[in-house]
């Protein structure tokens, strides 16, 4: 989590989040050895499990949220948000590849044992951002093409992610702007 690259500036929000007092110091040593990157991805089910166990008191209380991006939109993805880093001491720039990026360009879809719960449409900018949910567009799309959310709050299927996906682009007024994808939900137990 982003508390361990600058534990005294996030202090209060690792401890708001449940993470012991005693063990804050403890954070940014930890995602050093473990496959978390900027913004808060991990880059495996076994990863957020780790941290879990590791930082917060009742882990059995705990439910993981899996995202993965449609394997068919994923190379147009990784050629629009194409990282890139800027070394101020020569002046020049390379590629590289962390969080979101990084998960993608493994290919690999979410593990088995979780529960779908439904799609999303999320804003992308550099991480993932906003929920169409955000600014009310659920109620545009319903109205336009009679998709309503599931009981999870998410499109039930990928056929209608994309039709919603498609509209937003259409109509790019009715949500924040940039970039939206529809990622598939799952819900894992934290214990596994």
């Amino acid at each position: 989590m982003f508390w361990g690259w600058d534990v005294e500036k996030h202090k209060a929000e690792a401890l708001a989040f449940g993470i012991p007092a005693g063990r804050v110091s403890e954070l940014h040593p930890w995602e050093k050895t473990h496959g978390i990157t900027y913004p808060n991805v991990f880059h495996s089910l076994n990863d957020a499990r780790a941290f879990v166990i590791a930082f917060l008191p009742a882990p059995h209380d705990v439910i993981l949220l899996g995202a993965a991006l449609p394997l068919a939109l994923t190379d147009e993805f990784l050629v629009r948000h194409k990282q890139r880093v800027h070394h101020m001491q020569t002046n020049t720039s390379t590629d590289t590849c962390f969080g979101v990026n990084f998960v993608l360009t493994a290919g690999e879809p979410l593990p088995e044992g979780g529960e779908r719960m439904g799609f999303e449409m999320v804003l992308f900018e550099g991480h993932l951002t906003c929920s169409w949910l955000c600014t009310g567009t659920e109620r545009d799309v319903f109205n336009s093409l009679g998709i309503r959310p599931n009981a999870h709050g998410l499109i039930e299927t990928y056929e209608d992610a994309l039709r919603v996906d498609a509209w937003m682009q259409e109509h790019p007024e009715k949500a924040e702007p940039g970039p939206y994808y529809p990622w598939l939900i799952a819900r894992y137990r934290a214990s596994g």
